[in-house]
């Protein structure tokens, strides 16, 4: 079975292993997704910095459910 964790860890490297090759074979990261919405402008990424920001947005969010997790759990005793 997949964890959580299993899929930040990959989703994290796996973009940072993405920007660097990136680097390695154009001497830049490439980037390619610009979005204009509205008269306002996203600042541009690529795919490589999507799976690092979902990889974190994972880790935040476990965070939180195993925050909230340990708060319902009754208190143990000795």
């Amino acid at each position: 079975m997949i964890t959580t964790e299993a899929i930040w860890i990959g989703l994290i490297i796996g973009g940072a292993l993405g920007n660097a090759v990136d680097r390695l074979v154009d001497g830049a990261v490439t980037d390619f997704l610009d979005i204009h919405i509205n008269g306002y402008h996203w600042p541009t990424f690529n795919l490589a910095d999507v799976a690092i920001v979902i990889g974190v947005a994972i880790i935040i969010f476990d965070g939180f459910r195993n925050t909230i997790a340990d708060r319902s759990d009754p208190p143990a005793t000795l």
